[in-house]
């Protein structure tokens, strides 16, 4: 992009909205106040973009981006995943060599909770694999605590609920894989809807996710033809309920407490004959330590058993006074949740994500390139694959041209809608590609 090309858009965009505003879905538990104007604008989109923009690499705002090849280390440390990613972009079914759906769960902050990065992974999932059976995972109630999150998924109920998160050190609970908890002292039902999943396919399996200690749970309320799977319920905190043949959920869910309080962790759908499921698992202001806060969150990921985690917690890792940064303990809190992983499901493998540029207090952050070579120090010693989304947006000052072209938010730190498509684009397309380069006879 060319300097007139970024001064024209600038004078476009202007500052950017700062303040805060309030999206109602109706009923009194329904108001949804945003958190703040970031959390916003990861709602807002540029009317300049097109909703389809294909291949980004090819898109003029964005000649920055660096080519994929040179973004992608430690392949060879992800190889299970590329092999069963690559039988299932290929619809080889006999070299899958599972019948269960290859699982993806992907940590983060507020990039993740956004909810748009995982849906614009599914969505060019679907497109460019139209018979595939996608499933949208774990539905955290961001929501329901009136936080943000994914704008098609949502929560109502006449119950006032307060929401605590990993993220934020004054909070406290018996968090799980979410990172998050709405909690309520009332006996309200709860409404809840996660859109269609990718496909369209009817939904045959629900899990609910609660604190594994609690007396109170919650029940769907389903027709004729649905029963408890006795062997997940109760475990870890999460209950199951399966459909007998012809049976199916709807998209929204009426929850019930079986007492008069009750915590919520999340609620998942599971498409009949599901193949690949993507877990959207964020929490605003979320970094490396705020999982290790969760006491339930190795039990819990080994119940979901993904073949690929995704931790990408990073940009709240670098966001503060650059001499703050400490690599070191960076590191040791990196190198403590790839044990604790490896620990729960011993067959997952594991690909760290690089923040983006940014800036912090309205000036450039040199912790996001610090950041981006600890993470890459990695690679080697601890066998993961890392994905350089740092570089790969264009390294310093992309941040800048990003705002300028309409995909940043005003504090050059998230993302605006088109932004998270982007990435979410983004690491589809590198993920495909090392898939398509794997040999699946390498060890």
């Amino acid at each position: 992009m060319n300097r007139a090309t970024v001064a024209r858009r600038i004078r476009a965009n202007g500052m950017g909205v700062l303040g805060i505003w309030l999206l109602c879905c109706g009923g009194p538990g329904g108001l949804l106040a945003q958190r703040d104007s970031a959390a916003t604008e990861a709602e807002m989109q540029d009317d300049r973009l097109a909703v389809e923009r294909g291949d980004p690499h090819r898109d003029p705002d964005l000649g920055q981006l660096d080519p994929m090849a040179s973004v992608f280390y430690g392949a060879e440390h992800i190889p299970q995943f590329l092999a069963a990613w690559n039988a299932l972009l290929r619809g080889d079914a006999t070299a899958r060599q599972s019948t269960a759906p290859l699982e993806v769960v992907h940590f983060g902050g507020s990039h993740v909770q956004a909810g748009r990065i995982g849906w614009s992974f599914r969505q060019r999932l679907a497109a460019d694999k139209p018979g595939l059976i996608i499933g949208r995972g774990i539905h955290p109630p961001h929501r329901l605590g009136r936080s943000n999150g994914p704008p098609e998924r949502g929560w109502q109920s006449d119950a006032e609920w307060r929401l605590q998160s990993c993220a934020n050190r004054n909070h406290s609970g018996e968090w799980g894989i979410t990172g998050v908890e709405a909690c309520q002292a009332d006996t309200a039902a709860v409404r809840c809807w996660s859109g269609s999943p990718a496909g369209a396919h009817c939904c045959d399996a629900i899990r609910v996710f609660t604190r594994p200690d609690s007396s109170v749970k919650f029940r769907p309320m389903l027709a004729a033809g649905w029963h408890i799977d006795t062997a997940l319920t109760g475990l870890h905190g999460i209950t199951k309920w399966t459909a007998t043949s012809g049976a199916s959920a709807p998209d929204t869910l009426l929850l019930e407490a079986e007492a008069t309080s009750g915590v919520l962790q999340g609620v998942e759908w599971r498409p009949r004959d599901v193949d690949f499921v993507f877990h959207d698992l964020g929490a605003n202001g979320a970094n490396a330590t705020s999982w290790m806060r969760n006491p339930h969150f190795a039990a819990q990921l080994s119940a979901v058993d993904p073949g690929l985690v995704i931790l990408a917690w990073g940009i709240n890792d670098a966001h503060m006074v650059p001499r703050r940064f400490d690599p070191s303990r960076f590191l040791d809190h990196y190198r403590t949740l790839i044990a604790t992983i490896r620990a729960a499901v011993p067959d997952a493998e594991i690909l760290l994500v690089s923040n983006n540029d940014s800036h912090y207090r309205y000036r450039h952050n040199p912790n996001a390139q610090a950041v981006r070579d600890a993470m890459l120090s990695l690679v080697a010693p601890e066998r993961v694959a890392c994905w350089d989304l740092y570089n790969h947006l264009g390294g310093k000052g992309s941040i800048d041209v990003l705002h300028a072209a309409g995909y940043a938010a005003a504090d050059r730190l998230h993302m605006r809608k088109d932004g998270y498509i982007l990435m979410g684009e983004l690491l589809y397309e590198v993920l495909v590609r090392a898939a398509l380069s794997h040999n699946p006879a390498t060890p």
